[in-house]
């Protein structure tokens, strides 16, 4: 017959537990540290990978304190490459910025970041593409079809209607 010291079971479960959380805490740093990500995306991952509620809390405040995790960078990264990259309008990229629950200051701030021109340059070269895989006939059904297109890629009707005439 075995006996246990309660206490001495008490002990191995906290010193599993803290194993358990520093092994997720180098998993989430790694999973930063490939690409920038929120907090919304690091906590989903988290919760996938089986951490409790006190454990995702821990980790999120040490990545943030190590810098892992910061919303106003994350928020420039991804507006900055949906919008050069993938060509879409602002609305498209507030709208998941949104979605991701970052704050209002970096949503505003991430949005600063491609000039103005730069922005009419892609949704003109957007239009474009677009017009010339319709047939490139400015008929009055490749303008609603094209006006669908450039609504559905983030651009405002102010815009769209700036790029056609």
């Amino acid at each position: 017959m075995h006996f246990i010291c309660p206490q001495f079971e008490v002990m191995k479960e906290s010193a599993l537990k803290s194993v358990t959380t520093r092994a997720l805490l180098d998993r989430a740093r790694h999973y930063c540290a490939l690409s920038e990500q929120c907090e919304t995306s690091v906590r989903q991952k988290l919760i996938n990978w089986g951490a409790t509620p006190a454990d995702i809390e821990t980790i999120v405040a040490s990545l943030r304190a190590d810098d892992y995790l910061n919303d106003m960078r994350f928020a420039r990264s991804y507006a900055e490459s949906k919008i050069l990259q993938q060509h879409w309008g602002r609305q498209k990229v507030l709208y998941q910025l949104r979605m991701k629950h970052l704050s209002k200051e970096a949503i505003a701030e991430s949005m600063k970041l491609v000039s103005e021109e730069t922005y009419y340059d892609i949704l003109v070269t957007e239009a474009e593409k677009k017009l010339r895989s319709l047939g490139g006939e400015p008929t009055p059904d490749n303008q609603r079809r094209l006006m669908a297109f450039l609504a559905s890629r983030g651009f405002t009707a102010d815009e769209i209607n700036r790029v056609i005439k």
